[in-house]
């Protein structure tokens, strides 16, 4: 048998799995399943691959390739849902429904994450506040029906009604079976209008909770070496929407392009490490005034802010990590942290060279390993090119925000240990991991990454 290798959407993470298996229909998953001799355990369903971690890596099993299952299959206006086959993409969907009148619960930055990822693992978006409550800020919360073959070869029918086994599921990560069709629940499409403010970190900090109660979304761009926080407030607009605003247009290619490949570029041509951070921080004092000044606007499409990424990163690309906090201990872990990143660059000589950011997302029980079970939260999440040195600080990042009570994602916060995870979900690990044994017994689906992390409590990835 030969092996393939596959990699990460970034280059980062490469693995050599025994089998590569593109599917288009659900009985090729049930066939795949059920062979345990023609294709070795564990079975894991891949998507675009964009995740951060080793949460994708398969070493030596099968990998179903689930873009090939890519139909929006029905968009019922009468129950304000979106069914789709696995495969789809996000930008895709959204862009459907936006033609539609309708648009997702939560539109998140990447949209080459696959519908069927979203449903069942961790992402990030601020939460929107629309018809008198936050809106949730993950993805995986508005689904509310999943079909997925299980450990037997079965099908599994999951609705809203089966709360306990949805709640697992939306976080199971593959690990309770293939999922090959979501149902996400929509809304109908408004207006949002977008505008910035920039604060310094003691002024944020004492203005928190009254930022909190103008029931805004907010992202926040997180300038450690100037001492600035800006927020992106998102809200709802007036007027006719306008799909594909040049704000959004000019904001996604900085973001995506225009500051990974001047940051590259920086590296590459300044590599004095105090030169290199004044040339940094110069550029983002000219971002703070780009984000204030112009990128506004009262009109704009919700789907104008999910970004089109090409297929394989780049050079002109970025890599991130995550953790969050319990909204209360949030202005002291934003001025430990802003302390951490000066402190580790007085030492070690490296620094982020792309913003850092940070989401507000509501109190969500919906799946069973949300980042905000016990409250709503803000996040702390580093930004780079990968460049040399990227690694060690992710390292000393782990350890900084799991101290301070941080709370992980499994597929976006790269170098956890097990005892980090088990410190961040200490009822829930076991849950899971009962439910997984009863599920998957023979452990199909149960790869590496994850039994390192749910099992042991010092080991690294």
């Amino acid at each position: 048998m030969t092996s393939v290798t596959l990699q990460n959407w970034k280059g980062t993470i490469r693995y050599q799995a025994a089998r590569l298996e593109k599917v288009t229909d659900v009985e090729q998953i049930i066939r795949i399943v059920k062979d345990t001799e023609r294709f070795p355990s564990p079975v894991r369903a891949k998507g675009s691959h964009h995740s951060t971690t080793d949460c994708i890596v398969n070493q030596s099993g099968t990998v179903i390739d689930m873009m090939g299952m890519n139909k929006i299959l029905c968009i019922d206006r009468e129950s304000m849902t979106i069914r789709m086959q696995a495969g789809v993409l996000h930008y895709d969907a959204a862009k459907a429904l936006e033609k539609m009148g309708l648009q997702f619960y939560v539109n998140v930055e990447i949209g080459n994450l696959t519908v069927g990822s979203g449903a069942c693992g961790g992402t990030k978006d601020a939460s929107y506040f629309s018809e008198y409550e936050m809106e949730f800020g993950q993805v995986a919360s508005y689904c509310v029906g999943m079909k997925v073959v299980d450990a037997a070869g079965t099908i599994l029918d999951i609705v809203e009604q089966d709360m306990d086994q949805l709640q697992a599921m939306r976080s199971s990560y593959g690990l309770l079976g293939i999922l090959y069709e979501v149902t996400f629940k929509v809304k109908p499409i408004e207006a949002m209008q977008v505008q910035h403010k920039a604060y310094t970190v003691d002024e944020f900090s004492h203005l928190l909770p009254e930022l909190i109660k103008r029931r805004q979304s907010m992202m926040l761009y997180l300038f450690p070496f100037l001492d600035r926080v800006a927020v992106e407030y998102r809200y709802q607009g007036e007027g006719k929407i306008r799909s594909n605003s040049w704000q959004w247009r000019l904001r996604n290619w900085v973001w995506k392009t225009g500051s990974p490949g001047l940051a590259r570029i920086l590296r590459a041509l300044v590599p004095n490490r105090q030169w290199h951070s004044s040339f940094t921080n110069l550029y983002n004092r000219f971002t703070l005034w780009v984000m204030q000044q112009i990128i506004r606007a009262r009109d704009t499409s919700p789907a104008d802010q999910i970004i089109w990424y090409p297929e394989r990163a780049g050079f002109a690309s970025y890599t991130f990590s995550i953790f969050a906090f319990q909204i209360e201990k949030y202005p002291e872990a934003l001025k430990a942290y802003f302390d951490f990143c000066q402190n580790y660059f007085e030492q070690h000589g490296y620094r982020c060279d792309l913003l850092n950011v940070g989401y507000y997302i509501a109190q969500d029980t919906q799946s069973l390993f949300s980042y905000t079970r016990h409250g709503d939260a803000m996040t702390l999440d580093p930004v780079s090119t990968g460049s040399e040195g990227w690694e060690d600080f992710l390292k000393a990042y782990n350890e900084f925000c799991s101290d301070i009570g941080g709370v992980p994602l499994f597929n976006q916060t790269r170098h956890l240990t097990g005892q980090q995870v088990q410190k961040a979900f200490p009822d829930e690990v076991p849950l899971f991991k009962k439910l997984r044994e009863e599920m998957d017994p023979e452990n199909r689906f149960y790869s590496a990454y994850f039994k390192r992390i749910f099992e042991t409590s010092q080991s690294t990835d």
